[in-house]
């Protein structure tokens, strides 16, 4: 253990970070293709915040383009990462990821007044992951205030647009590698080894206007649609499980109307269109040309439901939107030294698979191996009743300044 690392440091940060984290949920830094207020004070926020502290700071301006309401139907939006870095260049690097957008905070009552109960740090973010954030800067000045001679460079790559297609991770890694990288989404501060990848489609099924009650299945778009969705639910090659590297991991499936349906006469007359965005979420391979393979044979599956389906009197048309693969990171030797700084702080190593796509896929694409670790629950990240563990971001912060202890400490 490094001398300068003493409890009272350790304990000062571990505190800091809430206190992070509470300033962080009060900056709104919805993604633009939710929000007015993108990432740009945040960001500025964090670069003072780590300037201030000693680390070298610039600002990578990322450009994106979205689809919005209104005549243009198109617009784009320039807003920056935060990269931040310590250490010397010659030498491995480790690479402290997070990023910055959160989903709207319409559905949430004073999304951006942090308030504690129980325990719980309530707030737009907390879990979907500012308190990742938050436990980053935090241990990551902790390592600087120490003067911890380092063999290699730490970098924090605090990036926008994670809530979309990740261009504010692609933007980095245009510019930088690494020979490890840890992504902070939550993961309720277990080891994610693993990542879900996803399918996103749309599926529209066309019946015919008539009376409902002489409805039968083809007459409805609605029946078609539910029926197909039934067949895709109850099919083992597209939902199944599976376990490796002591990871249990398992298939998920959610969809939902494309627009909202409003129908006066309700069950009494057919829906004569029904259109229906699908999420599939795809079990990762054992690389990325077995994941790749994988997604275009669980497409391939899909439209095979609908071909079927269309045999039999339905009218149902398929179209891939996006999609992209998840990873499985091997217990190599950074994961085994991350595996003891867990233990240090939180007396386990406890192994996790991450259901929902996220910024970690970028890095593993990139050849950089990757695990994800960090405070809150992933299904939190959305939701109206958004909270984080303040006892797992303080946990947080002490794992991730154990962690490039072991890896980074000369």
């Amino acid at each position: 253990m490094n001398d300068a690392l003493n409890s009272s440091l350790l304990e000062r940060q571990r505190e800091r970070s809430v206190k992070l984290l509470k300033q962080l949920i009060a900056i709104p830094s919805g993604n633009p293709h939710v929000s007015d207020a993108d990432e740009k004070e945040i960001a500025r926020f964090l670069r003072d915040e780590l300037k201030n502290a000693g680390f070298q700071v610039k600002l990578q301006q990322v450009t994106s383009t979205y689809t919005i309401a209104g005549p243009r139907g198109r617009k784009a939006f320039t807003r920056p990462n935060v990269i931040a870095r310590i250490g010397e260049k010659h030498g491995p690097k480790l690479i402290l990821n997070g990023h910055l957008d959160t989903v709207s905070g319409v559905n949430m009552k004073k999304p951006f007044d942090p308030r504690v109960q129980d325990g719980k740090l309530y707030g737009r973010g907390s879990s979907d992951m500012k308190g990742g954030v938050a436990a980053i800067v935090a241990a990551a000045e902790a390592v600087q205030i120490s003067n911890m001679p380092l063999r290699g460079e730490l970098v924090l790559s605090l990036v926008v647009d994670e809530e979309t297609l990740g261009f504010g991770t692609r933007a980095f890694l245009d510019e930088e590698s690494g020979d490890f990288a840890i992504v902070a989404e939550p993961t309720q501060n277990t080891l994610g080894l693993a990542q879900a990848g996803y399918l996103d489609f749309d599926m529209t099924c066309k019946g015919e206007s008539r009376h409902g009650q002489t409805a039968l299945l083809q007459s409805s778009g609605f029946l078609q649609a539910t029926s197909i969705l039934n067949q895709i639910t109850n099919d083992p090659a597209l939902i199944r499980e599976q376990k490796r590297n002591g990871v249990a991991m398992k298939s998920t499936f959610n969809a939902a109307p494309i627009r909202p349906i409003q129908h006066p006469s309700l069950a009494w007359m057919t829906l004569q269109e029904f259109p229906v965005n699908c999420l599939l979420g795809l079990l990762p391979g054992r690389n990325v040309y077995a994941s790749e393979r994988a997604a275009k044979a669980v497409f391939r599956r899909v439209k095979y439901h609908i071909t079927k389906a269309n045999a039999h009197g339905c009218n149902a048309s398929v179209k891939r939107s996006s999609w992209d693969i998840g990873f499985m990171q091997p217990a190599i030797s950074y994961v085994r030294r991350f595996e003891k700084a867990m233990r240090q702080v939180l007396g386990h190593s406890k192994r996790s698979y991450v259901q929902s796509f996220c910024d970690a896929t970028h890095f593993y694409r990139a050849g950089i191996p990757t695990i994800l670790f960090g405070p809150g629950r992933m299904e939190l990240g959305h939701s109206s009743n958004e909270y984080v563990s303040i006892r797992q971001v303080k946990d947080a912060t002490g794992v991730l300044v154990r962690a490039v202890e072991n890896m980074l400490s000369k």
